[in-house]
């Protein structure tokens, strides 16, 4: 069985890579600018705007996480980001697909095992998580 975080790493940050990418290049960013920003090379920016990589994943109609994708955009765009705040922005924007079931389908597609074993770990875990948080906070 295949980890949510292997998904992730295929499909969702290529996905939220690209939607990134394509957004910079409308504000005249060139596929050199874009690659330094996100810690990538020139020519996988290529594919990320000609959508020849990040598409196993397809959040054109999630309007969350598009909105998320262009915080991240602007703020590259306006040079307010660090190289680390970029990077953090995408892992909580992966987070945020993973806990909120956007990437299921997809790891159901990949690893028929999970939905047999009718998996719901990255939710599971966030839940987890939020009350530990909430526990060392009392």
């Amino acid at each position: 069985m295949q980890t949510p975080y292997e998904i992730a790493s295929k499909s969702v940050i290529p996905a939220i890579r690209g939607m990134i990418s394509r957004g910079l290049i409308e504000r005249h960013l060139t596929q050199a600018e874009i690659a330094n920003a996100l810690g990538i090379t020139q020519p996988a920016v290529s594919k990320y705007v000609w959508e020849k990589r990040g598409r196993a994943i397809d959040f054109d109609h999630r309007e969350d996480v598009k909105k998320m994708a262009a915080l991240i955009t602007d703020g590259i765009a306006s040079h307010s980001l660090s190289h680390v705040q970029v990077a953090n922005m995408i892992k909580e924007l992966c987070d945020y697909v993973m806990r909120s079931g956007y990437m299921c389908d997809l790891h159901y597609e990949v690893d028929p095992q999970v939905k047999d074993l009718n998996c719901r770990i990255c939710m599971e875990e966030s839940l987890e998580r939020s009350q530990q948080i909430a526990a060392s906070k009392e």
